[in-house]
């Protein structure tokens, strides 16, 4: 076993990579190279690429935190909120594929704090893991939308050269740009983030 090298020591540099260059250049290779050791001397401590990855989501969103709230909404606010704290630090973990599991402690430790919200809201403990999912889906979409327009040259919404003349109400607001407006992005967050909760009040008894 390499001397000094460790599961830890690896996640963290992997992680790093990551923070500085994206996801895709994470490789063995390169953390290898970014802890000072041979690409085959990873492999004492970690047996593919695949498991470092899920060990940089699990070190990226950590344990959730307590919250105190004040019944379920405060609750969820809280949580989606700290969510998008924690991957605005580690954006690249949305770019990590799903597989339908749930295989590290930090994503069971967020769904097990948003189950604890929603515990005593006369909701079947299927159906608030399903909201609780929902939001941990629009977290994750809002963060991708907001990486993908702070990155992307300026552009207007649709291009000049598109007839929208059989697209009458697509024309209408496109002139009185509609879709225009000087909000930050943490506001448009915000006000997504209560839409979904006005979502969910409506599947609560």
């Amino acid at each position: 076993m390499a001397r000094g090298l460790n599961v830890d020591l690896i996640t963290d540099a992997a992680v790093a990579i990551a923070d500085e260059q994206g996801l895709a250049a994470v490789s063995m290779a390169t953390v290898a190279k970014r802890c000072g050791f041979t690409t085959m001397s990873l492999y004492r401590h970690v047996a593919s690429k695949d498991e470092l990855v899920w060990r940089m989501v699990d070190a990226a969103l950590g344990p959730a935190p307590p919250f105190t709230f004040d019944g379920w909404r405060d609750g969820l606010e809280q949580w989606g909120a700290g969510l998008m704290y924690r991957l605005r630090e580690h954006p690249w973990a949305i770019d990590v594929p799903i597989n339908g599991t749930l295989p590290t402690y930090a994503q069971l430790s967020w769904l097990d704090r948003g189950l604890e919200v929603m515990d005593g809201t006369g909701l079947t403990d299927g159906e608030a893991a399903d909201l609780v999912l929902l939001l941990n889906g629009y977290v994750f979409w809002a963060l991708r939308l907001e990486v993908s327009l702070t990155t992307a040259p300026p552009q207007p919404l649709v291009p000049p050269q598109l007839d929208l003349s059989e697209l009458p109400y697509m024309r209408r607001a496109v002139e009185n740009r509609q879709f225009e407006d000087e909000s930050t992005a943490d506001e448009n967050f915000r006000l997504g983030l209560n839409r979904t909760l006005d979502g969910i009040a409506a599947s609560i008894p």
